[in-house]
């Protein structure tokens, strides 16, 4: 791709003005130097040689055949001319052929071109060259047809260095990396070249390019001259060195680079993964940019970062920048985000900087668009069976989008559309997600009592174990319904096995939220009788002395993307993690609008269409895990054992009776179960073989929908003008017969 005609102008007026006052000055110095040269041997003071110029050819497509475009091309990858500089060898130099510099003492340069090597005085007839626009000021260093030949057929993309850039007198390799003194040394400097190429793609970053070269050269120049060729230990150089080389003729390094590409606001970014980096730039040369919005580009860095992936960086920067698009680096090395920043790649690639190790949460609340608690007017509890969910669909897009980052994640299930919706809990634990319990009937705990909630609690397990072999060792309240007069839930939640909650928010709010909680980052809770729970409060930010939501739910919709990021980007780099969380109906910007008041439609409904796209970005630029595994990171165990909140006593009601802890199915053995839960077990055959403590069965479904159909009808008859009631009662009712034959034929089994 060709540079801007900004940037072509703009370097040839410098180049023209930097030309003429080099040949004045090689007016001056001639005369003496001529002299000196022809008294210490014989031959001209000039000497000309074939260098290659400017590539203006542009890349053959990927399966051109053999005497296509390429046939066209000259085979040295560029326009031979000449170059003229001042003698500094003997005039049998290269007469066994062409040599690479000699490191050390070079016995076939003279005595007066020692100096003159030392004091790179011999360029200066090069200016001659930059006039004529066969060469320009700063540009990658011109080689010889004989080892540009040798070079491309071992290295790819050699020849592009030079493609639409004329070979400068310094450059940004020449300056860092000194002379050529072996193959592994073009490969480095090929890259710090093609670096300078993708400064190309706009004014701004080659002007920035361009000045720093010319500063780093002038530093260059006035150091102390070296008489013994070039023997700098140039700390560029080493750390360079420190990046593996990868040649054509190696096998592919072990290994995977990812690329994922979003254009604009689409949600679902175009995936390239291999450890072939050659193979990766032509499969990204091959998509389709023009008509579509500004690129983002996301690369993972394999972990054995080497120079052929530093060559597929230039390639993309050049690409990206041309269409005015940004390309960011993740898991980098530190060598290599150094050797990038030495490159001055910084300017046109963004290498994330977030804290290493530095795991977010993510997690989702698998629960139905009517579950929502603003959507208890329009759809009652009672009608939930009639309503069209979608939860499914939703599920499958989310699961898709994971399975693209490659992110596993935390799904808090209804216990409800555990057992209206199994294949949704089927797909998550299909997928290798995490599975959590998020209560049965999503009611707030504030409007339960004790034996209420543990019983919401245990069907919740029961439901949700039916269907996956997972330990279930986290819980997350409906509306986050755990607050400063529902702390008991805690306790309930430890006695059942539960790992950690995630139902603290530290805000204060109508329904939801404990303002003055002591601990905003993961912690552990003491509580009575001696246990303990880790946990997870949701994620606040600090904005004018007031604690804000931030990074899910209906927070995560509002704001606009670079604020979340902005958040989750602060929490990283001080070694925190943020919890996002989210809810499939979030994904669905199609669904039905209901009638709802005007604020509960603003918090339900407000950017649904941009749900998608913002997890998507967030998903491209940090790290996320389920919770289990995220509480596993060293500096998680140690944040944990830091500031432990012990929760106060609180008395459960007067008729409470405890319930026997929940066993998993996953912890249950015939050789281990005692012999009445055993026998237990035996008796309950229908729907599902279930863990020993399942009490459901046709009879105890049967009373729920019965009281829910009495219920509607009794709200039909104080409320005749409401949409549809009797036809809920009826749906109810008709489930109840439902019930009662399947109990018939169960008790005849």
């Amino acid at each position: 791709m060709k540079p801007a005609w900004t940037v072509i102008c703009m370097k040839r007026l410098i180049d023209f003005l930097a030309g003429s006052a080099g040949m004045l000055i090689m007016g001056l110095v001639h005369p003496l130097l001529s002299l000196l040269i022809k008294l210490e041997s014989k031959g001209p003071v000039l000497y000309s040689q074939e260098r290659v110029g400017m590539n203006r050819r542009s890349r053959c497509p990927a399966g051109t055949p053999p005497g296509g475009i390429e046939r066209r091309q000259s085979n040295i990858g560029g326009k031979p001319f000449k170059i003229w500089k001042y003698r500094t060898m003997r005039l049998d130099a290269e007469a066994a052929g062409p040599q690479l510099a000699k490191k050390g003492l070079d016995p076939r340069v003279t005595r007066v071109g020692k100096w003159l090597r030392a004091l790179h005085i011999d360029e200066i007839p090069q200016f001659l060259n930059v006039i004529r626009g066969e060469m320009s000021l700063i540009g990658p260093r011109p080689e010889r047809p004989h080892f540009t030949r040798q070079y491309t057929a071992n290295l790819p993309y050699y020849s592009d260095r030079t493609r639409h850039i004329r070979p400068g007198l310094t450059g940004l390799s020449q300056v860092l990396l000194g002379y050529d003194d072996s193959l592994e040394s073009v490969v480095r400097k090929t890259h710090f070249d093609m670096s300078y190429r993708a400064s190309f793609c706009s004014f701004v970053s080659w002007i920035k390019m361009e000045a720093w070269i010319v500063w780093y050269t002038v530093t260059y120049l006035l150091q102390k001259p070296q008489f013994e060729g070039e023997t700098r230990e140039l700390a560029v150089l080493k750390r360079a060195k420190q990046l593996p080389f990868q040649g054509r003729a190696q096998s592919p390094a072990p290994g995977r680079t990812r690329v994922a590409i979003t254009f604009g606001h689409e949600a679902r970014p175009v995936v390239l993964a291999g450890s072939n980096p050659a193979d990766l730039a032509a499969r990204f040369d091959a998509l389709q940019f023009e008509g579509r919005p500004a690129p983002e580009v996301i690369v993972d860095a394999k972990p054995n970062f080497d120079l052929e992936d530093v060559g597929l960086l230039v390639g993309l920067a050049h690409k990206v920048k041309q269409h005015g698009g940004r390309l960011e680096l993740r898991n980098a090395p530190p060598a290599a985000r150094k050797i990038l920043r030495e490159m001055r790649m910084d300017s046109v690639l963004n290498v994330q900087h977030a804290h290493q190790g530095v795991r977010n949460f993510l997690t989702v609340d698998v629960e139905c668009w009517f579950h929502a608690y603003n959507m208890r007017a329009v759809a009652p509890k009672c009608a939930w069976h009639t309503l069209p969910s979608g939860i499914e669909r939703n599920m499958e897009n989310l699961l898709d989008l994971l399975r693209v980052h490659e992110v596993k994640a935390t799904f808090f299930v209804l216990g409800w559309v555990a057992d209206r919706h199994p294949e949704v809990v089927r797909m998550i634990d299909r997928e290798g997600h995490e599975i959590g319990t998020h209560g049965y009937h999503h009611d707030l705990i504030t409007e339960m009592t004790p034996a209420e909630f543990e019983d919401d609690l245990l069907r919740s397990l029961e439901a949700i174990s039916r269907h996956t072999s997972q330990r279930i060792r986290g819980h997350r309240a409906s509306n986050f319904s755990v607050v400063s007069s529902t702390l008991w839930a805690l306790e309930i939640l430890a006695r059942h096995g539960m790992q950690y909650d995630s139902s603290v928010f530290p805000i204060t709010r109508k329904r939801y939220g404990i303002g003055n909680w002591p601990n905003r980052n993961p912690h552990t809770l003491k509580l009575a009788g001696g246990k303990s729970l880790v946990e997870l409060p949701m994620s606040t930010m600090q904005v004018a002395g007031r604690r804000m939501a931030v990074a899910g739910g209906g927070y995560l919709r509002l704001y606009p993307s670079q604020v979340t990021e902005r958040f989750i980007a602060q929490q990283n780099m001080r070694g925190l993690p943020a919890m996002v969380y989210l809810h499939p109906w979030e994904l669905d910007a199609e669904q039905a609008r209901r009638n709802l008041g005007m604020m509960e439609s603003f918090q339900h409904y407000v950017n649904l269409d941009t749900t998608e796209w913002k997890l998507n970005r967030l998903l491209q630029r940090f790290a996320f895990g389920p919770v289990s595994d995220t509480l596993k990171l060293p500096h998680l165990q140690a944040m944990l054992r830091r500031k432990p909140v012990t929760v106060p006593e609180q008395s459960p009601d007067a008729g409470h009776k405890v319930a026997a802890p929940f066993v998993h199915r996953a912890e249950v053995h015939p050789e281990t179960v005692p012999a009445p839960q055993t026998a237990q077990m035996a008796k309950v055959t229908w729907p599902l073989q279930i863990g020993p403590t399942v009490d459901w069965s046709p009879s105890r479904r049967l009373e729920e929908v019965r009281s829910e159909a009495a219920h509607a009808a009794s709200q039909a008859n104080a409320n005749p003008n409401r949409e549809n009631p009797r036809g809920f009662a009826n749906e109810a009712l008709g489930e109840a017969r439902l019930l009662e034959d399947l109990e018939t034929v169960a008790q005849e089994a």
